[in-house]
């Protein structure tokens, strides 16, 4: 009898309502933002909280009830005390219906219909179901569905998304300063989009405003001409703030950077009352209008300036952050003023090291030894794009690991757009051509002319090692190897690339 009267405690079937989710979820992101955001994942909830795994993805995305102990468990963790309001059960029944009792009326009849026949639907049936559907959506990071199909910005709340300390908490600690520039460069599908994201989350928990612009939106006409672009700009970023009606009908008001500069000052920074940080991405669209580039850039460059030229309260300036993202593949220009874009904080991001490829692994479900890691980075690099997609397809079981390290055909038609992306890159500088095929032929380093094997390495094409470049990773060699050797290298610059 006493054994029947404990189990009858242990109650399940308790999930949280959007109040309660909302709450752990707010104490989890602020335990997150003072560990200098530390994601916490499965495993380390885990241990915070003495739960199982599979528990704790029940309880953040709702997809079955649990009793009332472990949500109280999970509350305790963050410093949280669960109240009625924070929960209901999904099926009250075996005297249930006195824990539903202490739940304000408005969501005792939602739990009460919970219970009844599905064929009976009400208001409260459809918002309910809304509600748990909303879970679902917004924890994607604590649930073990396959993820999507990799490719573009990493979810906010995806475990997918891997760390590079310290890079993510230099930029969070750099938005928080006056006039702060952040210039985050590499090559595609390295995570920029993804970390631009995380750096403008940072500056909503701080309260700021934030916009994001993508030059790509741009048309060439805009990006050719300095007055059209200003006005594209200016009225971009009204748009995102909600402020499009503030901008003078007069199209030529905005043409000069005077003018931009007198609109960003009076009308926008001092009618915001609190900071602005503007996210400007696929900044190397200008570089093919070299002049309108360094003209932008310099303009960009005086506005953060003036944040630190007079004090906080009389300095609309002070309010402004920006952060400048572009890829390193198209090369820039030399007429372009390079130090125009080395202002601020700098942020190269590298590949992932053998150490973040096991923990995208363990994120993906796939156990693999350190020599399988190894084989893993000499093949495809620490590239997190092809990385990811290689980790998708083994858990997908389209493909088996044994066969994606054989670097076979079948492995250069799993990554055939983003090898062919490569090409057509390297095609647009014909000078690194002849360089690269030597690399390409060689297993082992190869004497490079610095000016070209710098180029080389921020096309994401080779690894430098002093004055020596080799292959990125062993996958180009099978598909680029081919097409590099029928081009004909010219003489002078087979004269720049000899082997070691």
């Amino acid at each position: 009898m006493q054994l029947q009267s404990r189990n009858h405690a242990r109650r399940r079937g308790a999930i949280l309502t959007a109040q309660g989710l909302r709450k752990l979820n707010q104490a989890k992101s602020q335990t997150e933002i003072e560990q200098d955001f530390k994601r916490y994942t499965l495993e380390t909830l885990s241990e915070k909280t003495g739960l199982t795994p599979n528990t704790l993805s029940k309880v953040f995305i709702g997809s079955a009830g649990v009793d009332k102990r472990t949500l109280e468990s999970c509350f305790r963790a963050f410093n949280l005390t669960l109240e009625t309001q924070d929960y209901l059960y999904v099926n009250p029944q075996m005297g249930e219906l006195a824990e539903i009792c202490s739940i304000p009326h408005s969501q005792q009849l939602c739990a009460t219909y919970l219970s009844c026949d599905s064929r009976l639907e009400t208001p409260c049936d459809r918002s309910t179901t809304a509600q748990t559907h909303k879970k679902h959506q917004s924890q994607e990071s604590l649930q073990p569905r396959p993820p999507a199909l990799p490719g573009g910005q990493m979810p906010m709340d995806s475990s997918l998304y891997i760390n590079r300390p310290p890079l993510e908490s230099l930029c969070y600690k750099a938005i928080e300063q006056p006039g702060a520039t952040i210039n985050i460069l590499a090559p595609k599908q390295m995570g920029k989009t993804s970390l631009i994201a995380r750096i403008l989350a940072h500056a909503k928990t701080l309260g700021y405003h934030t916009v994001s612009v993508s030059l790509q939106l741009a048309d060439a006409e805009i990006l050719q001409n300095l007055e059209r672009l200003l006005q594209w700009f200016c009225t971009r970023v009204s748009k995102k703030l909600g402020l499009a009606n503030a901008i003078p009908n007069r199209d030529n008001i905005l043409a000069s950077k005077s003018n931009a500069t007198d609109y960003f000052e009076d009308v926008l920074l001092a009618n915001l009352d609190r900071p602005l940080a503007i996210a400007i991405d696929e900044l190397s669209q200008l570089f093919a209008y070299p002049n309108i580039a360094n003209e932008f850039l310099a303009l960009l460059r005086v506005w953060s300036e003036q944040a630190k030229q007079s004090d906080a309260d009389s300095n609309p300036w002070h309010n402004l952050r920006l952060v400048m993202v572009y890829s390193t593949e198209i090369l820039l220009p030399v007429s372009i003023n390079q130090s125009l874009l080395n202002a601020g904080l700098a942020i190269e991001l590298p590949e992932f090291t053998p150490a973040q490829v096991q923990q995208l692994a363990d994120r993906y479900g796939q156990e693999m030894t350190l020599q399988q890691t190894k084989q893993l980075i000499a093949l495809l690099g620490g590239h997190p794009y092809r990385l990811q997609l290689a980790f998708y397809h083994l858990q997908q079981g389209t493909m088996t690991l044994e066969e994606l390290l054989e670097n076979s055909a079948k492995s250069v038609a799993l990554y055939a757009d983003h090898l062919q992306q490569q090409w057509w890159n390297l095609q647009q500088y014909p000078d690194l051509l002849p360089c690269f095929t030597q690399i390409v032929m060689q297993s082992t380093p190869v004497d490079c002319e610095a000016a070209q094997g710098s180029q080389l390495q921020k096309m994401g094409l080779v690894h430098l090692q002093g004055l020596q470049a080799c292959l990125a990773c062993e996958l180009f060699r099978l598909f680029l190897g081919d097409r590099t050797q029928h081009t004909p290298p010219s003489p002078m610059n087979q004269e720049r690339c000899n082997q070691a």
